[in-house]
């Protein structure tokens, strides 16, 4: 094989590897902190009779991307389809670290595996499993934002249009 064959596949071959790290739609935010994923169906049934199930299941991702740790106390997820106002609880998030925000009950956390959790507190499920009427379906807006269904605060955000059991979407 040739000096120039073998640098054209070399040249191929690293490309190929370069376009598989790129993600085909990367998230954006105006600020600290960025929605990166959304898992708004929970696996399994909501509810059996009245009680909710696996309100922890129902999450969204965000991610510090600053170089410093940021409070995610107050930064308010606006959810375009109701006005569940309650904003994120205190919680320092380690600079480019990702913390799940699960729907229901919890202690805030870092596990064993180094993944960040913090809980919103809701005692039923509240991020739409569709979206036909109001894009996008989840902002995050900075902290003083009114939870308004508008965009006024808004640094990131993700749509996800019909959810399916139990699936995370990219942001």
């Amino acid at each position: 094989m040739s000096r120039n064959v073998r640098i054209a596949a070399l040249a191929s071959a690293a490309l190929s590897v370069v376009a598989l790290a790129t993600p085909s739609q990367a998230a954006s935010t105006t600020g600290a902190l960025m929605i990166t994923h959304v898992r708004p169906n929970a696996a399994g049934a909501d509810t059996s009779g009245t009680t909710q199930l696996n309100l922890n299941g129902e999450y969204f991702v965000i991610k510090n991307v600053t170089s410093r740790t940021v409070n995610t106390g107050g930064y308010i997820p606006d959810i375009t389809t109701n006005t569940y106002g309650r904003a994120l609880p205190t919680y320092y998030l380690p600079a480019g670290a990702k913390a799940y925000v699960h729907t229901g009950s919890g202690r805030n956390y870092r596990d064993s595996s180094g993944i960040h959790h913090s809980y919103r507190g809701y005692a039923r499920h509240i991020l739409p499993n569709t979206s036909t009427v109001k894009n996008p379906d989840l902002r995050l807006k900075k902290p003083g934002s009114r939870d308004d269904n508008t965009a006024t605060g808004s640094i990131s955000t993700c749509n996800w249009n019909t959810a399916a059991n139990g699936t995370t979407y990219g942001c």
